[in-house]
């Protein structure tokens, strides 16, 4: 395939990648487009798009034939339905995340049970006082953590809670593997059923019309006494007020968010101030291995693309992964 035009439409993986790309890729004419408000115009006659396009930028592309983001979530994508109606594939660089992602969710885990927050704040004040802390710490050896999304994300966290001793349920309707280490996994008819059994919640599903806003104020009342919540995938998926009242009535003991339904988050969400809330925006996995990784599988593709192959890891729109 000659004469090839490619867009970068990000700067997500680095500023200096498009550069790597002209170097490794001579023969193919690349736009640097980082800013959204370019990319109606770069669009019209490109082949392929590095980013996340709007469906005004899509609705300007005249012979666009692929489209990669640069990520794993496509949600931003889809959001568009002339995107969602076209035959234009869209990839995405899956894995890249997982590692970080898991690791993130136990320092969540056991930051919020030994009030790592709390002991934080007690420094910054220079207060030294050990009986606060006596019977307020708390173990994950002997606890259930509950997983509703059982992908790959799902599953690094299950292997690395297991070494806890805890017990471990999920949540998940085509799962692709069920490991040993999670106990059962249920379909989306069993959620309550998760939410009942959960001492952690770990939302790690993608955001779909059967998923958004599904852990509501009558599933977090189901949930037992004192438990918590964390939020690693899509913030959407959890009612935040519901989940606010419940901290702050104590019927949640903590929550951890790398993701809430709107970013950057509003001022006046009660998050910011709740004192039993870890929160991070929308960070976990962002490594030098996680860019690396990325940067590499769009490498792969453009190969497969200017070569005229089949290109690896086409999502399903209409799912939305």
């Amino acid at each position: 395939m000659a004469n090839l035009k490619v867009v970068i439409g990000t700067d997500h993986v680095g500023t200096q990648y498009a550069d790597e790309l002209i170097d490794s890729f001579p023969d193919i004419d690349f736009v640097v487009a980082c800013d959204p408000a370019d990319h109606v115009d770069v669009i019209r006659d490109a082949d392929a798009f590095f980013g996340w396009p709007s469906g005004d930028a899509f609705a300007a592309a005249e012979q666009l034939k692929w489209i990669a983001c640069p990520g794993m979530g496509i949600d931003k994508i889809v959001a568009y339905q002339n995107i969602v109606d076209s035959d234009v594939p869209i990839t995405n660089a899956p894995g890249t995340h997982v590692t970080s992602m898991g690791d993130h969710v136990v320092g969540a885990m056991v930051g919020l049970t030994h009030r790592f927050q709390e002991a934080f704040e007690d420094r910054q004040k220079k207060m030294w006082d050990t009986e606060k802390y006596a019977s307020r710490i708390t173990e994950l050896t002997g606890t259930t953590v509950g997983i509703f999304g059982l992908g790959a994300i799902g599953r690094a966290i299950a292997e690395r809670v297991s070494v806890f001793g805890t017990t471990t349920y999920a949540v998940d309707p085509f799962p692709s593997n069920v490991p040993e280490n999670v106990k059962e996994c249920w379909d989306l008819d069993q959620l309550d059923d998760l939410a009942r059994v959960s001492n952690f919640l770990v939302i790690a599903a993608p955001v779909l019309d059967t998923t958004r806003n599904s852990i509501d104020a009558r599933r977090i009342a189901m949930m037992p006494e004192g438990s918590y919540i964390i939020v690693i995938s899509r913030g959407e998926i959890v009612d935040e007020d519901a989940m606010c009242d419940a901290l702050e009535s104590g019927h949640l003991a903590g929550a951890a968010l790398d993701a809430t339904a709107v970013e950057p988050l509003a001022d006046d969400s009660r998050l910011w101030t709740l004192p039993n809330v870890i929160l991070t925006p929308h960070s976990s996995a962002l490594t030098p291995e996680l860019y690396e990784m990325r940067r590499q599988a769009f490498k792969a593709n453009l190969r497969l693309f200017a070569a005229g192959e089949p290109l690896q890891d086409i999502c399903d729109k209409t799912a939305g992964f």
